[in-house]
């Protein structure tokens, strides 16, 4: 029974997780609530799958995650926002000391993609990584398949391999996710710039240009 609440459990927080992406993708925003609702319930299925003994661990590395997020809000304001502390603490708590570091090098990644992806669409070329995109979606898309295997291991050690036997697995699983993420966010945005870029274009060739004649304007 507690192995079926714990997958359940895990269910919900990982569509709180997607829910969190596609609100940072649509406004540039973390929703806190939803943040919040996706660390309790990734807690309670971490619990439920590996024993009440795991739940100081969790709120410790996620104590540690989100005081040093916190601590780089602090000492660079601007550089990330209160809801990026929420999600380091979430990536911390559903993680784990073991499984926070992989994450967090999956994040580096799929964060340059994601930068990258979104300074084209812009227009930005060579300056994409100096503009803003959605933080959510990177670290979704590195801390989901991730905290997806560490329940199904701990639910079914013998079906699901270890970690380093499903590693290749686990970050292509991540970089669909995130590309799935880019399609939703990055595409839009191209064909606005495309479209806007026409219509000036249009407006360019349809206009008149008056030459001026005998140094008079007319």
């Amino acid at each position: 029974m507690a192995s079926v609440l714990g997958a359940g459990s895990a269910l919900l927080a990982l569509s709180a997780m997607a829910r969190i992406a596609c609100i940072d993708i649509r406004s540039l925003e973390i929703d806190p609530d939803w943040a919040a609702f996706a660390g309790w319930a990734g807690l309670a299925a971490i619990v439920l799958v590996e024993g009440p003994s795991a739940w100081p661990g969790a709120i410790a590395v996620a104590s540690v995650a989100g005081g040093a997020a916190w601590l780089a809000l602090r000492l660079r304001p601007g550089g990330i926002g209160q809801g990026d502390v929420a999600l380091f603490a979430l990536a911390g708590l559903v993680a784990g000391a073991d499984l926070l570091a992989p994450v967090m090098g999956l994040l580096v990644g799929f964060s340059v993609v994601a930068a990258v992806a979104y300074g084209l669409a812009r227009g930005k070329g060579g300056r994409s990584l100096l503009h803003p995109v959605p933080a959510a979606l990177p670290l979704m898309a590195a801390l989901a398949p991730v905290f997806a295997w560490r329940v199904g291991h701990a639910v079914s050690p013998g079906a699901v391999p270890a970690t380093a036997d499903i590693a290749a697995f686990v970050a292509l699983s991540g970089l669909a996710l995130l590309s799935a993420g880019l399609v939703a966010g990055v595409l839009p945005m191209a064909v606005r710039r495309r479209t806007a870029a026409s219509a000036a274009q249009r407006r360019g060739h349809d206009g008149r240009i008056h030459q001026p004649e005998d140094g008079k304007e007319t």
